[in-house]
């Protein structure tokens, strides 16, 4: 299990993540003022095992569409997924380190910003 609570830094400010509930297949985390949510869930698919992690922002809705509810919470997040052979756990301290510089290098602001914009 992870840290609780978990400890995130968010454009040079850090920000504290308590446990919010924990369950058999996820755990979740969250700052104490909703605006920061961090959850974490493991499942198996045939032999692998798929964990999926994602920290996710909430903002109030800047342009409010109903005069009797000003308030919609807006979410933005970033996720990854861990997939290996559950038996084995094969190369996975090898690879995984590999394969998260590669994206990280493969994410570059031009592709962030043609990904936001819609392309696939």
């Amino acid at each position: 299990m992870l840290s609780d609570p978990l400890s995130i830094t968010y454009n040079g400010s850090a920000k504290s993540l308590p446990r919010l509930g924990v369950a058999k297949d996820y755990s979740v985390y969250g700052s104490s003022d909703n605006e920061f949510g961090f959850t974490v869930e493991s499942h198996k698919e045939d032999n692998d095992t798929v964990v999926k992690c994602e920290l996710v922002r909430s903002v109030p809705d800047p342009t409010p569409s109903n005069a009797f509810d000003a308030y919609r919470e807006v979410n933005v997040g970033v996720g990854l997924t861990f997939r290996f052979d559950t038996a084995t756990r094969y190369d996975v301290a090898t690879v995984v380190p590999y394969l998260r510089t590669a994206l990280l290098a493969l994410v570059d602001s031009t592709l962030q910003s043609r990904l936001i914009a819609g392309e696939k």
